[in-house]
């Protein structure tokens, strides 16, 4: 049975989960009874601030109505302080490295976004370079604080556990879930936009928080 490269590589990051729970503090995923939707003891939180230099491992899938059904897996980089978002990445059987320059945007929110992606036969192809609407949003320290989110319960997250999910409008628009541990580190998120029922489900996992040479 033929097993594409993206399969491997998503069964391959899936094996090291045990690994990384055991890596994880434990503190970071105990919460306060203040958060259990129908504890008596119930206070809706503030918004936290969250870590935003980090690497992690990641795996996301895309679709919508178009018949678009994408799934990727690699690893996120993530420099605020660089204004940059790194993606070494594998989809449909290629590799790709992605960088989202955040520093040189558009008036509307597009995103200058280059791709280098060699086919899954190893042959590079032409190099990609454009403004998009990113999947990959720049995770500012106080995104959730000045996006007003608001704490929508805490739930079990694909590979990492329970962690708390906050929900807002990216860019004033987007309905966006951020899932975020109670060390402020972000988890993974989730989005979905109405023009062409697209729904966005991305996990992360095996995260390392600092600084990120890029």
């Amino acid at each position: 049975m033929h097993i594409s490269l993206s399969v491997k590589l998503v069964l391959g990051a899936m094996c090291t989960i045990a690994a990384s729970k055991r890596n994880m503090s434990a503190r970071c995923h105990q919460f306060s009874d203040e958060l259990v939707e129908f504890s008596s003891h119930f206070q809706e939180p503030e918004p936290p601030l969250i870590e935003t230099e980090f690497k992690t491992a990641f795996l996301q899938h895309k679709w919508d109505n178009q018949g678009r059904s994408n799934i990727a897996t690699g690893v996120w980089y993530s420099s605020p302080s660089q204004r940059l978002v790194v993606l070494n990445e594998a989809f449909d059987g290629a590799f790709g490295s992605s960088t989202f320059d955040y520093s040189n945007t558009t008036s509307d929110g597009l995103v200058d976004n280059t791709l280098v992606l060699f086919s899954p036969n190893g042959t590079m192809l032409p190099v990609y370079r454009d403004y998009v609407n990113s999947d990959f949003p720049l995770f500012e320290d106080d995104m959730l604080v000045k996006g007003g989110a608001v704490f929508s319960g805490l739930v079990e997250r694909l590979l990492v556990g329970q962690v708390a999910s906050w929900s807002m409008l990216y860019q004033g628009a987007i309905p966006l879930t951020v899932f975020v541990d109670a060390c402020g580190v972000v988890l993974g998120y989730d989005y979905w936009a109405p023009f062409l029922r697209t729904r966005v489900v991305t996990n992360f996992f095996d995260t390392t928080v600092g600084p990120v040479d890029l």
